[in-house]
């Protein structure tokens, strides 16, 4: 793995017990992060290791897929607003 600049990567944090995007990186508690490009994506969803390390929680199979789900969203909404610029 690669380490990159925090700003060049997804805040991931904790919220009621399901991982959410940190857009605005002010979450509280422990934050990990997730490459943007779709190879690192895939490899966390596809990962066998339950546990996200820098967050010390395991996150389910379904909390994986809607969390790259959304990061997936929100690039495709980016690209196509500089796109579209």
């Amino acid at each position: 793995m690669r380490a990159d600049a925090q700003s060049a990567m997804v805040r991931v944090a904790i919220r009621d017990g399901a991982p959410i995007m940190d857009l605005e990186r002010r979450a509280g508690g422990r934050g990990g992060y997730l490459h943007r490009d779709a190879d690192c994506l895939d490899r966390f969803l596809k990962s066998k290791v339950r546990e996200f390390k820098s967050l010390k929680c395991k996150l389910a199979r379904a909390d994986r897929e809607c969390l790259v789900s959304a990061i997936r969203a929100r690039l495709d909404r980016a690209a196509s607003l500089e796109y579209n610029s």
